[in-house]
């Protein structure tokens, strides 16, 4: 017998593997997925394990999937505007078809997707700070006003949960915007966003690198400052990765007795740092 079970919210991008992943984990204790309302989803449970997909769909296929009997069965459906496509999760409860491998769409469909829903997502996280200040400001000054220190006890406590509150939405921007630079990465599309400079030392070489190989240009924009004639050499380099990220991308194409140096972009050259 299927009962409603619960809701839950989550700042997920639509149709990541984040959001897959968790949806999956909760299929695995039997609920499944029934509906999205912004970043709200609902879960009934069920007496068997499904396995849930996620794929972007225009709208053409929208409909012939409305048409069809089909195997998987349609759990819920997010609208995007941006691009004009709708994100179709399905279902499944058979063992043999739960071994379906889903192609996750276009990486660049996937990062318009990402973008907009980001967007969504933050706009909400800054509405709930607005209004979580103007409420804990408004309780302070009636506080003030009536003279009541009693209640300075729970104005504290209110203090305590809007820090956590703060807290946990900064985590999930911080998870949000992760997602956004592997999918920048990914596509190497990096318009529009903000590239801190990262400085990176690399001392052994003989030859300039060539940064025009995939895996270093999806890392971002190299620029040679120059080089000394011990073999170092200085690049500048505008990214969304990592130190450790970018240590691991250059690994292939130096050798063993070549040393990476990687300092952030609000940091200085070495000592000793000669053209």
């Amino acid at each position: 017998m299927e009962v409603v079970g619960m809701w839950r919210h989550r700042f997920l991008i639509k149709g990541s593997e984040q959001e897959l992943a968790w949806l999956n984990a909760q299929a695995n204790r039997r609920y499944l997925l029934t509906a999205i309302r912004g970043n709200w989803y609902q879960f009934k449970k069920v007496a068997t394990r499904y396995r849930i997909f996620s794929e972007y769909v225009p709208q053409a296929v929208v409909a012939d999937l409305n048409k069809h009997n089909s195997a998987f069965k349609v759990l819920a459906k997010v609208q995007v505007q941006e691009p004009d496509i709708q994100i179709v999760y399905t279902g499944s409860d058979q063992p043999a078809l739960q071994q379906t491998t889903v192609t996750s769409g276009n990486p660049k469909v996937r990062l318009q997707v990402a973008l907009h829903l980001r967007d969504q997502a933050m706009n909400t996280i800054n509405v709930s700070l607005y209004a979580g200040v103007f409420v804990w400001g408004l309780f302070l000054i009636l506080i003030l006003r009536q003279g009541n220190t009693d209640l300075m006890g729970v104005w504290m406590l209110f203090l305590l949960i809007g820090i956590l509150a703060v807290l946990g939405l900064y985590r999930t921007a911080n998870n949000l915007q992760k997602q956004i630079s592997q999918l920048r990465r990914d596509t190497e599309q990096y318009d529009g966003a903000w590239l801190p400079t990262m400085h990176v030392f690399v001392k052994g070489l003989s030859a300039e690198l060539d940064t025009e190989v995939p895996t270093l240009k999806s890392l971002g924009r190299w620029t040679l400052v120059g080089h000394s004639k011990q073999g170092l050499y200085w690049y500048d380099l505008q990214t969304l990765a990592t130190t450790s990220e970018i240590k691991q991308a250059l690994q292939p194409f130096v050798s063993t007795d070549t040393s990476v140096d990687v300092l952030s972009w609000l940091g200085l050259a070495p000592v000793g740092w000669f053209v």
